[in-house]
């Protein structure tokens, strides 16, 4: 493990349950791995196909801290809001990453460029 924190996006929740994603290849590359609340409600209202699969969350999420959204996070959220042009629960798990001082882990790339500079952004599927 080389001490690197990682907030990992809804979707990476997602393909660790469809076993898209092997967890084991974050846990040797993170030492401490976040989700936001947002994350954790986005997660597990996913319309899941089978038990397997939200089972496989609910054992993925446990050893993770979830990190509630506190005024340092809503005013990241703000500025990010009426700077840029992003999704308020994106803006969420992006402010979230950037309170952790850690990785964002997303496969949506895309919905987090040119945000914000000091948070990096990291695919799933490069790690």
């Amino acid at each position: 493990m080389n001490g690197t924190k990682a907030v990992l996006d809804t979707n990476v929740l997602i393909y660790f349950s469809k076993e898209l994603l092997d967890f084991d290849t974050f846990y040797e590359k993170y030492t401490e791995m976040y989700v936001s609340s947002i994350t954790y409600m986005e997660a597990f209202g996913y319309k899941f196909i089978s038990p397997f699969e939200k089972e496989a969350i609910i054992n993925i999420v446990k050893p993770f801290e979830i990190v509630h959204t506190d005024s340092e996070i809503m005013e990241l959220v703000i500025n990010y809001r009426i700077s840029k042009k992003i999704k308020i629960s994106d803006a969420i798990i992006l402010a979230t990453a950037k309170k952790l001082d850690a990785e964002l882990v997303t496969n949506d790339l895309l919905d987090f460029t040119n945000i914000d500079e000091d948070v990096k952004i990291v695919n799933p599927f490069k790690i």
